[in-house]
């Protein structure tokens, strides 16, 4: 099945004579591979008419252009419940539930993200395309950003590696940190032999987390996370680096009565829009495995 995705723009004065490339690159922040698709299997008109993006425009005119993309086989429709904390034409933010993989991997080929969403827009009559921006590991719960089209999807993978939105995340973290707040930097590197963990390593990529101190309460701390860069797993290896592993992390701490899972839940987003430029802020409150840690008085946000 084919999938159409259609943008229009109307070509301001400070664009006059320009050719129609240049106006998208600059204007709609569409990449070179983004070009190159709308050349190869897309559409460009000008006031109506079908032209080439060599052609130059006039102040006033109106472009249209049709982005097409086939959608991956393999992947089958599943109804499940999704929370939707955000949604337009051109992307979606959904609240994930912990224990659900964003997209199919070869040991999660059912009951992800992905296969939940077709299934959301199948029942709307709608072909889709997922396209995460970013992911969480399948215990995090939280905000997941996905694009509907390439072309946005390209614009917001710019906006996370130049730093222009922003993730923040609830930990349970084992211990009591002294500090009101601080920042972890230390490189990440991949253990290897196959295995999916990380270690803090001189060999590994840079990695940043920011972070500040919200409750207390016995031996274990509540903290707001800001990931300043995005290794896998680093709010877990930064936390365990520093002695404070997160509550329920069997990989890089122990197990916890308290918790199935590591208690992280990413709860907030922030980004500007790729098509219209307004900044979204979106939070999601933790679910109830995390809440029932803290009771409501114990939550104190800065």
């Amino acid at each position: 099945m084919i999938a159409e995705h259609v943008f229009t723009h109307t070509v301001q004065a400070e664009d006059d004579n320009k050719k129609i490339s240049q106006v998208l690159a600059a204007r709609l922040s569409m990449s070179q591979r983004t070009l190159l698709r709308l050349r190869r299997s897309g559409e460009v008109w000008q006031n109506g008419l079908p032209v080439y993006m060599r052609e130059t425009v006039r102040a006033g005119d109106t472009l249209t252009m049709v982005l097409r993309e086939e959608r991956e086989q393999g992947l089958l429709p599943e109804s499940v419940p999704l929370d939707i904390a955000y949604e337009d034409e051109h992307l979606v933010v959904v609240n994930k539930p912990a224990f659900m993989v964003v997209h199919p991997t070869k040991g999660y080929t059912e009951g992800t993200l992905a296969n939940a969403l077709l299934a959301y827009y199948h029942e709307r009559g709608q072909e889709f395309i997922i396209r995460p921006v970013h992911r969480l590991d399948r215990d995090t719960s939280g905000l997941v950003l996905i694009a509907k089209n390439p072309h946005v999807q390209a614009v917001l993978t710019e906006q996370h590696h130049t730093g222009e939105w922003q993730k923040s995340y609830l930990a349970l973290v084992s211990g009591v940190m002294t500090e009101k707040q601080g920042r972890i930097a230390a490189p990440i590197k991949r253990v290897g032999n196959g295995s999916r963990a990380r270690i803090i390593s001189p060999e590994g990529q840079d990695a940043l987390t920011l972070w500040e101190r919200l409750s207390v309460c016995a031996d274990t701390t509540l903290v707001k996370v800001t990931l300043v860069t995005g290794r896998t797993h680093q709010i877990r290896v930064h936390f365990a680096h520093l002695g404070h592993p997160l509550v329920g992390d069997e990989v890089y701490g122990h197990a916890s009565p308290l918790i199935a899972r590591q208690a992280l839940h990413a709860a907030w987003l922030s980004f500007k829009h790729p098509q219209s430029g307004e900044q979204i802020s979106l939070y999601a409150p933790p679910p109830l495995d995390f809440a029932s840690l803290f009771t409501p008085s114990q939550y104190v946000f800065f």
